[in-house]
């Protein structure tokens, strides 16, 4: 024992030596730097204000601020993962107190909850989920996003504090018709909410939707979006002098059999309406929108969608523009398969004063009249859909929508829509034709000839499946003492056409990147100019004007 006390005794001296030596060092450098734990001991972010810090968290987890009354579908993003961003704000809510505080408010403003995440997780998760802790008792898999659902439930029915902060709540389609009894539960103590993704049944006022729609007409008010389909007339005319929904903003009838004095009266309960679309009701005419004494008048609303309905024609809606309140507030005509004629089109734009965006589409079976029509004039359109099709047509004849899109060429190059900046047409062709249309005379009679703002082309034909864009650039008249003017008077029109846009990609806008497919367009050292398609893969649709009648015209905001 004695021996080893004399092995372990200079050991112990030479680690305290080392330990005095550190110390001794240790002081010195303190004397010349502050201590390390001072800067951590400060959090710079409190000198952030609110404000700023939750705008912040907002790009953290962008789906928190979607105020729009879109379903879960369609308001996807499309570079990010809404599971994984939700996760990133959920795990800010846990650092500290004041953070807590605002992190919490922009997680349950606009609930979300997904079937899967959309980035490279989910192939972890998958694997995961097939193992037998996710298995239930009677052996079927767990249902994930039902169990956010039941999650979400039990929180916000134990908690008011949370259940007045919701505002929307958008549910995958399989989750919303599969947990309907949850779903009622759920938004029955929500009395804020303004959205909420519902089953196909609740619209037609299916017998499995009962207690859920009983549910959300008791204690929610703040609705702002509704649809009406078939089977529910019942339901829908009852709404007068219920006071249900007062702050309605977006409202769908589809399929619907009823008349057109409880359309009125129904559409009377909702003094604040914005959005209106009428599908397919075939009880509903012109006479809809002449003013009467004994019923409301048609509401004035920002965004009007009229689909397959041809008893309502041009005559029908000038009617109802000729109102000044009526035409100050529309801002947005959408008809599909009407009794809008592309030759009567002309007087809705002659009336609708502050229209910005136009969408026409029809099936034509005859040439465009040969009488004289009025050109389409406009000082407000920026968008224009002007999509018309050839019913049928026999094997080697051109198609009769042909004579459609030169009434159309002629309005362009007359400069009669100054603020048009986007144009939708189905014909592949007519790029062409805008850029090689006969050159105006340099002169008092050229005078109004010609584009004289950018336009931003987006042709395809029917058998393509997405759009393919051109960039106009505004019409230059050569100068007298420019080289063009030594030209031939030929040469120098070609050479001073409208020009479509020639730069790659990363020197545009965003929205020319991804959105279509891309046209570069070179000179061939003739005045004139040579299209290339970019050799990338196949390029996507344009958001919201794919040719799908069913998506297209989707009208939430």
């Amino acid at each position: 024992m004695h021996f080893l006390k004399k092995l372990r005794s200079p050991s112990r001296s030479k680690s305290a030596g080392n330990e005095s030596i550190s110390s001794a060092f240790s002081c010195s450098n303190s004397s010349h730097s502050s201590p390390a734990h001072s800067d951590r001991s400060i959090d710079t972010t409190r000198q952030i204000p609110r404000h700023i810090l939750s705008k912040i968290f907002s790009y953290i987890c962008p789906h928190a601020l979607d105020e729009s009354y879109k379903s879960a579908e369609e308001s996807m993003t499309e570079d990010g993962c809404m599971l994984c961003d939700m996760r990133d704000l959920a795990h800010c809510a846990l650092v500290c107190k004041r953070w807590h505080s605002l992190a919490q408010t922009l997680l349950y403003q606009h609930v979300r909850i997904d079937a899967v995440h959309y980035c490279e997780l989910e192939i972890e998760l998958s694997s995961k989920r097939k193992r037998r802790s996710f298995v239930d008792r009677t052996g079927k898999s767990i249902d994930a996003p039902q169990m956010r659902l039941l999650l979400f439930m039990r929180t916000v029915r134990d908690s008011s504090q949370f259940a007045n902060m919701v505002f929307s709540v958008r549910l995958p389609y399989m989750t919303r018709e599969s947990s309907k009894s949850e779903l009622a539960r759920t938004i029955s103590v929500l009395p804020h909410l303004r959205y909420v993704d519902l089953p196909a049944g609740f619209f037609s006022d299916d017998v499995s939707s009962y207690t859920l729609k009983q549910e959300l007409m008791a204690n929610c008010p703040e609705i702002r979006r509704m649809t009406y389909a078939h089977g529910s007339e019942g339901s829908f005319s009852r709404i007068p002098g219920s006071g249900l929904w007062k702050s309605l903003e977006v409202l769908e009838l589809s399929d619907l059999q009823i008349e057109e004095s409880t359309l009125r009266l129904v559409l009377s309960s909702f003094p604040i309406l914005q959005s209106l679309k009428l599908d397919n009701l075939q009880a509903v005419r012109d006479s809809v929108f002449m003013p009467t004494q004994s019923l409301p008048p048609f509401p004035a609303v920002k965004k009007l969608i009229i689909c397959k309905m041809p008893q309502l024609t041009a005559n029908g809606l000038a009617t109802h523009l000729s109102i000044r309140q009526n035409r100050d507030a529309l801002t947005n005509l959408v008809l599909v398969q009407t009794g809008v004629l592309a030759e009567s089109l002309h007087l809705l734009l002659s009336q609708a004063s502050q229209l910005t965006s136009l969408t026409l589409e029809a099936v034509v079976e005859r040439l465009f009249p040969v009488q004289d029509v009025p050109l389409l004039a406009s000082k407000s359109v920026k968008t224009l859909h002007y999509e018309i099709a050839t019913a049928t047509s026999s094997y080697g004849m051109q198609p009769v929508s042909g004579s459609y899109y030169k009434y159309l060429l002629a309005s362009l190059t007359s400069n009669s829509l100054p603020a048009l900046r986007q144009l939708y047409v189905l014909d592949a062709h007519f790029a062409d034709s805008l850029l090689y249309s006969p050159p105006p005379r340099f002169g008092a009679q050229a005078a109004g000839y010609g584009i004289t703002q950018s336009l931003s082309l987006y042709t395809k034909g029917i058998d393509e499946l997405e759009w393919n864009l051109t960039e106009f650039e505004p019409i230059s008249p050569p100068s007298q003492t420019s080289p063009l003017s030594q030209l031939s008077p030929s040469s120098a029109n070609r050479a001073s056409a409208t020009r479509p846009v020639s730069f790659h990609a990363a020197q545009l806008s965003t929205r020319w990147g991804g959105d279509a497919r891309e046209s570069v367009v070179v000179g061939n050292g003739f005045g004139g100019f040579l299209a290339v398609p970019v050799n990338e893969g196949r390029p996507k649709s344009t958001e919201g004007c794919s040719y799908k009648r069913s998506s297209k015209y989707d009208m939430w905001r």
